[in-house]
């Protein structure tokens, strides 16, 4: 066994070495040498990698003081939008008096009032009613009101969308509503803050890199980041991850109580071996 730890310092060191003026390929190939000198290390496992590769992608997205990236700008969903959702069981009786319920949240392009078709697991839901809708958000350090006016009732399983017109850093929102006589307590209402997704700038010096490293750990394994330096230096097409992988393969099969194991095992360390000549 100890002929396979030796093996890796048969490795050329020039496997590590980055030789470009482009200082894209430069910035991507020093990211991927260092995920994979996370993969290397020993009981490394595939959160550890991914936990590393997530820290360094936020780096490159360059974190400002008071939260947020600077090379990250928000956008609205291709498909359906996730939300914050805040539900409130309506006490107030329509004609008497109105409950005002609150919910607020980040990064929002829209407010959605829904009534779920069912306020429970075992129990569905009664109509509301929806008076006036109110809206503060805040973008880029202006504070707008908006009111939308409904004054109408709701059925379940129905919602209304409020569209702010832009993306806001945070948004506030109330409505008024109230339920039947006698069906006090058995109305569920819900506002919905319909949020934006994150996109990594493509004017950012280091967007090549971060969109190298989401490959990376999209498609998590030794093929993949050997591929990856090979693709940007050629120079080092070394499959330095799948050796080593290789190599503790053969060393956990040769461990192995079973003789066809240990037998495998002789054999993936002598193919390995080969390639290394």
């Amino acid at each position: 066994m100890k002929k396979i730890g030796l093996v890796l310092f048969l490795v050329p060191l020039s496997t590590f070495a980055v030789e470009t003026t482009d200082c894209s390929t430069a910035t991507q190939l020093a990211a991927l040498y260092q995920v994979r000198a996370v993969m290397l290390r020993p009981g490394s496992s595939s959160y550890d990698v991914n936990k590393f590769i997530d820290a360094k992608i936020d780096a490159l997205r360059e974190p400002l003081p008071d939260g947020g990236f600077r090379w990250v700008r928000w956008a609205r969903p291709s498909g359906s939008p996730q939300y914050d959702k805040n539900g409130h069981e309506v006490r107030a009786v329509q004609g008497s008096d109105t409950d005002n319920f609150e919910a607020s949240g980040d990064h929002v392009f829209a407010v959605r009032i829904a009534v779920p078709a069912k306020r429970s697991l075992f129990n569905g839901n009664n109509k509301v009613y929806v008076g006036t809708v109110h809206i503060r958000a805040t973008a880029n350090g202006r504070e707008r009101t908006k009111e939308e006016v409904i004054n109408n009732w709701m059925n379940p399983d129905t919602s209304k969308t409020i569209d702010l017109n832009m993306i806001a850093d945070h948004v506030e929102a109330s409505l008024d509503s109230a339920a039947e006589e006698r069906k006090s307590k058995q109305v569920l209402v819900e506002i919905h803050m319909l949020k934006a997704v994150a996109q990594d700038d493509p004017a950012n010096p280091n967007y090549d890199a971060i969109q190298t490293l989401r490959r990376v750990r999209n498609a998590f394994d030794s093929t993949t980041i050997d591929d990856e330096i090979a693709r940007l230096n050629p120079d080092d097409a070394f499959p330095l991850a799948r050796i080593v992988r290789d190599l503790r393969q053969a060393d956990d099969l040769m461990h192995s109580k079973k003789d066809k194991d240990q037998e495998k095992g002789r054999q993936l360390l002598k193919e390995t071996l080969r390639r290394l000549r």
